[in-house]
């Protein structure tokens, strides 16, 4: 399995996920999703940690920290929840749940709403600063 300190690269992996390393309710998701991810499908990036990889991406670390970012099968950059049904689709277990998510009317912009309540307020739960532009 790669580190996040590794260069960015997504030929070896299906998905990469860009994640916060220093954030410890991100960290809870993110570590029992590293141990599932046996196959090696997703490639981890923590963004406090590998800012070139963001760069090769054309992310940004604001937008990084604003929200989770995901990189797909097709190469394509989905964010929140849209972002962590990519990274589910490659794992055990989760992989049942983002179809389900998917067909289920208004279940996907209810979880889009919650993350999104998240996303803004886990920096202060976490005790760290708002990242500014």
């Amino acid at each position: 399995m790669k580190t996040s300190t590794e260069t960015y690269s997504t030929t070896t992996s299906k998905v990469t996920c860009f994640h916060d390393g220093e954030c410890p309710i991100c960290n809870i998701e993110i570590n029992a999703m590293k141990k599932l991810d046996t196959a090696g499908n997703i490639q981890w990036v923590d963004i406090s940690q590998d800012k070139a990889a963001l760069a090769s991406a054309g992310l940004t670390y604001k937008q990084t920290m604003d929200r989770m970012h995901v990189i797909d099968e097709n190469k394509q950059i989905k964010s929140g929840v849209v972002g962590f049904l990519q990274v589910w689709k490659q794992l055990p277990y989760y992989r049942r749940l983002a179809p389900i998510i998917e067909k289920i009317p208004l279940l996907l912009p209810l979880m889009e709403f919650f993350y999104t309540v998240f996303a803004r307020y886990r920096l202060p739960l976490t005790g760290k600063k708002q990242v500014l532009d």
